[in-house]
């Protein structure tokens, strides 16, 4: 087994469980939203944890049967769900937009910090291994988080201050960029 195999299995193991603790984040703040706007949102960032859990498990399956990184996935961005319309199909269900309470701010702020640490964690990975597929495959992950971080940001954005909300922001950047 070759060290970025291993590197990867270590990182895969980490990242498994990274999700697992953001599923079920995603789903106790669903299950607890004091609004539609949120429980949407968080209904569809949980499908979206337990989807990339599945994931990264069969890949960690596939690098220990077959040992070389040569069967990681070629990164495609087909299936990457396009957060402005789960952004608008959520607040189509949103109520009043003015009817939020300051503690929804903090799980917003906070969830914002899950998905931080999961862009930082995949864009070290990306830096650890030397596999061109494997750095590909990681930094693909790290902008599946940046979705997600964006998707929560226009939001937050949108409930702070509804009437000076100027439209979905595409790209606030995790690292600074």
């Amino acid at each position: 087994m070759t060290d970025d195999v291993k590197t990867c299995l270590e990182i895969l193991e980490k990242a498994i469980t990274f999700e697992e603790e953001g599923m079920a984040f995603f789903q106790d703040r669903a299950q607890n939203a004091p609004s539609a706007l949120e429980r949407n949102l968080f209904n569809s960032l949980a499908k979206d944890e337990a989807g990339h859990k599945a994931h990264l498990i069969q890949i960690r399956e596939d690098l220990l049967r077959e040992g070389t990184v040569d069967v990681l996935p070629d990164v495609s961005e087909d299936h990457v769900a396009n957060v402005r319309s789960i952004f608008e199909n959520a607040l189509e269900e949103a109520n009043d937009p003015y009817d939020f309470q300051l503690e929804e701010f903090e799980i917003l702020k906070g969830a914002m910090d899950v998905e931080r640490r999961g862009y930082g964690m995949y864009a070290q990975a990306a830096a650890d291994v030397t596999s061109t597929r494997a750095k590909e495959l990681f930094l693909h992950l790290a902008s599946e988080e940046q979705n997600h971080f964006t998707l929560l940001k226009n939001t937050f954005d949108y409930m702070s201050d509804p009437e000076g909300f100027d439209g979905f922001n595409g790209n606030p950047m995790l690292d600074g960029g």
